[in-house]
């Protein structure tokens, strides 16, 4: 009799144990699984990208035209921005500060197209030698499957006109980065507020 007892409270023991061990199990690849479909959830988020290079204009007025592609699988919805050029130098007001919205979806692989023009009375597009600007786009949007709001800034530098000669827009380097953030700041500019 001695013996059934002791059998018994091993067998329990035995399977309290094995009953605790599957139940982290089952907890463990609950959250894996968890996890992993938000991995998935955010990978399929919609998000621009230039696919082209931007286009400058130098015809009566400075016009620069970013062409942006939502690579995600989800449509973006609600795509506004933000757009803003200032000189390289970073003196002075910035010549550009403009805000616009897109009304209808975007869907995956669907490019649109920001178009600047810049008064001639802050850049003359005539002049042989014009200084480099920082072109900084802040785009907001939604994913309407998934219910959540985006934001991307996009930092670039046109590089002006030296001797004629139309120089490309490139993508700012890190430390060029600090800078502009301090102009931000020091010109009260937060360009993730919107007017519209």
């Amino acid at each position: 009799m001695n013996k059934t007892k002791r059998f018994m409270k091993w067998s329990s023991i035995i399977a309290t144990v094995a009953t605790t061990v599957l139940a982290l199990t089952a907890l463990i690849t609950v959250y894996l699984t968890v996890a992993a479909w938000r991995v998935q959830q955010n990978s399929a988020r919609p998000y621009f990208v230039l696919r082209e290079s931007p286009k400058v204009d130098l015809g009566k007025e400075l016009g620069l035209e970013l062409k942006f592609t939502n690579v995600g699988v989800h449509p973006a919805v609600d795509l506004s921005s933000e757009t803003i050029v200032f000189d390289d130098r970073l003196a002075g007001k910035p010549i550009h500060h403009d805000e616009s919205a897109i009304v209808n979806e975007i869907p995956k692989d669907t490019s649109s197209s920001l178009i600047m023009t810049v008064p001639n009375d802050q850049i003359d597009p005539q002049k042989s030698t014009i200084n480099a600007q920082y072109v900084v786009v802040d785009l907001q949007y939604a994913d309407p499957i998934l219910n959540k709001s985006y934001s991307q800034s996009i930092y670039l530098k046109w590089n002006g006109v030296s001797e004629g000669e139309v120089k490309p827009i490139v993508h700012v380097r890190v430390e060029e980065k600090g800078k502009i953030l301090d102009y931000f700041q020091k010109h009260n500019i937060d360009p993730q507020k919107r007017n519209i």
